[in-house]
């Protein structure tokens, strides 16, 4: 279990129905750990721990089942549906809670320290008697680990670096839990005072992947404010809250008759932006649209407004999430997978998709069920046999192949070519110098068979560091071999970042927004993708899973062709 996998949000679980598959299985990981930190039952520790994975996994409606039928579900079990149950009822699990009040705080916070599992940090807790980030960070500097069994200088310097990582972001969340939060924030205000004007503002409202509060804008203080709010500080014209004991507040109340002015001033942007889109700071405007109206332009949209440069003509022409025609980059059961290939190829035609590029793990990836040559055939068959029945869908096969040391790819070329798309992904050895890192993806880039670079940085936002890259090289070496870049579109990567799509298009390198689904619900995350795609002003026309069916399928063919892949 990695030792950063928890989202440390404090004791309260305000509304329990509220919680996400992911949300409780945190919460089971958390009780494992902490199960582990006082040296409780293996048996229970791991069972805690898989059901964790189990359920952030699964797209099963656990809250609103009954115990019996999350009983019957692989992996949960009695003991486990039985703690579901106690948090339907009562929003939280008593184990956890018991385990947590025998924990300082700084302690649990600890385990959200990449590096920092339970087995390091008891050593940490009790025999250096170090009980929060701070004081952990000073017997760093101090080169305190070095004298206890375990503590190398590598491991003290790892330990270090996650630990400056971590305080640098501890107080961020990412833009996928932000705007769910703010979304629902802002009808129960307007809810509350229907006659007043309630709007997002800020990073959060410029799609910003990381964000460090949730910015309201309101006319007139509601009479009340939701349960949910815990007001911390309150004058006339501004307001200091927390949203579920989570997510920091700021509501700023400005006059109706100077909304629009007050809205365009916080949304921000970049400082191109800011000087280009200039006004009269004496005028007053009802809504924003009146400023780009006085200017003579066409309003230009919050999600752009980080832009260095942007022209207004791009304004009507960015992408749209029902442009996307098909689902590339997803897992099955063939490797770490939630789904069959069925169940998958099902899902995309509920959701009005054309195309499915299956592109399960590779023989290296080992840990996430690769596939070794005998399983990659038996999927070609499966494949075939379900695009005979479910024509005119179809199902394109593709791997994500891993990108070795020396990169290159992990099957020889009698199996790669038999692929439709290949993705190159780098999964393992991720400290690595940009000189190591460039040579990994430049020689993965000139391969023939490469037709798509996966999350080209390997970040995890939040949680790792992008590897080192020369970022123009990256993009001028998939122009010249007319290899496509992926957005990744899970929240936590988003990776290319959005700053360098702009830069990729102008040098004709299609984008493809791929949610990189291991279950059914994953697919959904092309909403984020598609959110980073009109940051970056991406049209339509600059990325490729918006191509229909029959163009896509000649866009396959043809780049083989021009390989000479046969």
């Amino acid at each position: 279990m990695e030792a950063n996998s928890l989202n440390f949000a404090g004791d309260h679980v305000p509304c329990s129905m509220n919680l996400t598959n992911k949300d409780i299985g945190r919460l089971f990981d958390e009780l494992a750990q902490l199960m582990e930190l006082h040296g409780e039952n293996e048996f229970k520790i791991r069972s805690y721990a898989n059901a964790g994975l189990a359920i952030r996994k699964m797209d099963l409606p656990f809250l609103t089942q009954s115990q019996k039928e999350n009983e019957a579900v692989k992996g949960i079990g009695k003991s486990i549906a039985e703690k579901i149950e106690e948090l339907k009822s009562s929003g939280t699990i008593a184990a956890l809670d018991s385990l947590r009040s025998q924990t300082p705080e700084g302690v649990r916070e600890m385990l959200r320290i990449k590096g920092l599992g339970p087995k390091k940090l008891k050593i940490i807790w009790h025999d250096m008697n170090i009980e929060n980030p701070g004081e952990l960070l000073y017997a760093c500097q101090e080169n305190r680990l070095l004298m206890f069994t375990g503590f190398g200088l590598k491991t003290q310097e790892e330990i270090m670096k996650n630990l400056l990582f971590f305080q640098q972001h501890k107080d961020s969340f990412l833009l996928s839990q932000i705007i769910p939060a703010a979304d629902a924030l802002l009808t129960a205000l307007r809810q509350l005072k229907p006659e007043a004007q309630f709007e997002l503002t800020g990073e959060a409202r410029r799609w910003m992947p990381v964000c460090n509060k949730i910015h309201i804008l309101c006319s007139e203080k509601p009479g009340q404010w939701p349960e949910n709010l815990s007001i911390l500080s309150e004058n006339d014209s501004e307001v200091s809250a927390l949203l579920d004991d989570k997510y920091p507040v700021k509501v700023d109340i400005v006059p109706s008759s100077n909304f629009g002015r007050h809205h365009f001033m916080t949304t921000g942007g970049s400082e191109a932006f800011m000087s280009e889109y200039y006004f009269q700071p004496d005028q007053t405007y009802s809504t924003e649209a009146e400023i780009f109206e006085k200017m003579g332009r066409p309003i230009i949209p919050a999600e752009c407004r980080d832009m260095n440069s942007f022209w207004a003509e791009k304004a009507s022409d960015l992408i749209a999430e029902n442009d996307i025609r098909g689902v590339v980059h997803a897992h099955s059961k063939y490797s770490d997978g939630m789904y069959s290939l069925r169940e998958m190829a099902m899902e995309c035609i509920r959701l009005g998709y054309e195309y499915l590029v299956i592109s399960d793990h590779s023989k290296t990836a080992a840990y996430a069920g690769g596939l070794q040559v005998e399983r990659v055939l038996a999927q070609w068959n499966e494949i075939d046999t379900l695009n005979t029945e479910l024509k005119p869908f179809k199902i394109f096969k593709s791997i994500e192949s891993d990108i070795l040391s020396d990169g290159a790819l992990d099957y020889e070329s009698e199996v790669l070519k038999g692929f439709d798309l290949v993705i190159a992904s780098i999964h393992s050895q991720l400290n690595m110098t940009e000189e190591k890192a460039m040579n990994r993806l430049l020689r993965a880039i000139e391969n023939p068979y490469t037709s798509m670079l996966g999350h080209p940085t390997g970040r995890l936002l939040l949680s790792r560091k992008a590897y080192p890259v020369d970022h123009k090289m990256m993009i001028d070496h998939c122009a010249a071999h007319g290899v496509c870049i992926e957005i990744n579109a899970n929240p936590m990567r988003l990776d290319l970042d959005w700053q360098w799509l702009e830069y990729a298009t102008s040098k004709n390198v299609k984008i493809s927004i791929n949610p990189d689904a291991h279950n059914l619900r994953g697919m959904t995350d092309i909403h984020w993708g598609v959110k980073m795609a009109r940051k970056a002003g991406l049209s339509k026309a600059d990325c490729i899973n918006t191509l229909p069916l029959a163009e896509f399928d000649s866009w396959v063919s043809g780049r083989k062709n021009s390989k000479h892949i046969f």
